[in-house]
């Protein structure tokens, strides 16, 4: 092993390190969203509450929208609501389908997504859609 200037150490957290960085970069580039698994998986799970006989607002258009402002939606939870002005970025949507309650405690969608691969998979989908008109 080279001498590093601060010891054994030193090259041990430089090579854990390293180490992190290309696990953390290889999945990163493994969670590619597809849109077309997105929009199926859309379909088998998110459609009931979120799709043409809506119980929960529309997703389209979602991504850098402001949380809770589907003017005709009228069922957000207050829980929601606080979290004005925040917007729905790839990555808050992606903390929020990982645990609802965990992100916003108190909301009403209780149903959390574990798999990053589906998550990032139905977020690509969802920014294929346009604003609702």
């Amino acid at each position: 092993m080279p001498k590093l200037p601060y010891g054994p150490i030193s090259a041990a957290i430089l090579i854990a390190a390293s180490l992190v960085f290309a696990v953390s970069s290889s999945a990163q580039s493994a969670l590619t969203g597809d849109p077309e698994r997105g929009a199926e998986q859309f379909e088998a799970t998110c459609a009931e509450c979120h799709g043409a006989a809506a119980t929960a607002p529309t997703l389209r258009g979602i991504i850098n929208r402001e949380v809770a402002s589907v003017t005709s939606y009228y069922g957000y939870s207050e829980a929601m609501k606080s979290k004005k002005p925040m917007k729905w970025t790839v990555e808050n949507l992606d903390t929020y389908l990982k645990s609802p309650p965990a992100f916003v405690p108190g909301n009403l969608m209780y149903r959390e997504f574990p798999d990053a691969q589906f998550r990032a998979d139905v977020i690509a989908f969802l920014a294929t859609l346009p604003p609702p008109k």
